[in-house]
C-alpha cells in the first residue's frame, strides 16, 4: 500500500472544497470521473448520493485537519478513529508484476467505500507512524488548503501553491507580537 498516495486522496478531497460550486469535483459524477481520473480503483459507477456522502467524508477530514492544526490531537484522532468506524478497511494480500505478497484495499464497495477506506486509513496509519503534527493547514490567512508535511524536521508550513516567499508579505494565521509584547491577531480567515 503506497501510504502517501493514498494520503493525497485525502488531502484532494478536503482542498476540492476550495475550489467553488462551479469548479467543485463532487458537484457531478463526470466532474468526479475528471477529478479520479489516475485513480483506476475509483473507476466504479457514481451517483449523486456517492457524491453526497464524499462530501460529508470531505467535510469530516477537514475537521481532523483543522483539529490537528489548533493542537487538539485526542479530538483529531476521535475523529480518525471514528471514521475508521464509519468506514472499515479490508486488506487483501495480492502479488502482481513480480512484485512480491503485499497488502492492496480490497476494491469491492462503492465509490465512497473505496476513496473513504483508502484516505481514512492512509492518514490513521500516518498519524501512528509519524505523528498528528504531519497533518496542515496552508499557513497564508487567506488559504484553506491543508497538506501533509513530508519534511525531515516538520516544517512545512504552506500548501503547494504558495511558497515561503510569498509567506513573508502576507497575513499568517499564527498571532504575532507588537511592540509592546500584546498579541496582535491574525487577519480572519475560514478555518481559523
Amino acid at each position: 500500500m503506497n501510504l502517501a498516495a493514498f494520503a493525497d486522496l485525502a488531502v484532494r478531497l478536503v482542498n476540492s472544497a476550495v475550489c467553488g460550486d462551479e469548479a467543485d469535483p463532487l458537484r457531478t459524477p463526470e466532474a468526479f470521473r475528471e477529478f479520479a481520473a489516475n485513480r483506476p480503483f475509483l473507476a466504479v459507477r457514481t451517483t449523486q448520493y456517492d457524491l453526497d456522502r464524499l462530501k460529508l467524508l470531505r467535510t469530516d477530514l477537514a475537521t481532523v485537519f483543522t483539529y490537528a492544526v489548533e493542537g487538539a490531537e485526542q479530538a483529531a484522532v476521535d475523529r480518525l478513529n471514528a471514521l475508521m468506524m464509519v468506514h472499515p478497511v479490508h486488506p487483501v494480500l495480492v502479488a502482481h508484476d513480480g512484485q512480491p505478497w503485499h497488502v492492496h484495499l480490497d476494491e469491492s464497495g462503492s465509490l465512497t467505500d473505496r476513496y473513504a477506506a483508502a484516505a481514512v486509513i492512509s492518514l490513521f496509519l500516518l498519524v501512528s507512524q509519524l505523528g498528528i503534527e504531519r497533518l496542515g493547514i496552508c499557513a497564508i490567512a487567506s488559504c484553506d488548503q491543508v497538506f501533509i508535511d513530508g519534511s525531515s524536521n516538520k516544517s512545512r508550513r504552506y500548501c503547494k501553491e504558495h511558497s515561503a516567499a510569498r509567506g513573508n508579505v502576507t497575513s499568517l494565521r499564527a498571532p504575532s507580537r507588537n511592540a509592546q509584547g500584546e498579541e496582535d491577531t491574525p487577519v480572519a480567515s475560514a478555518a481559523s
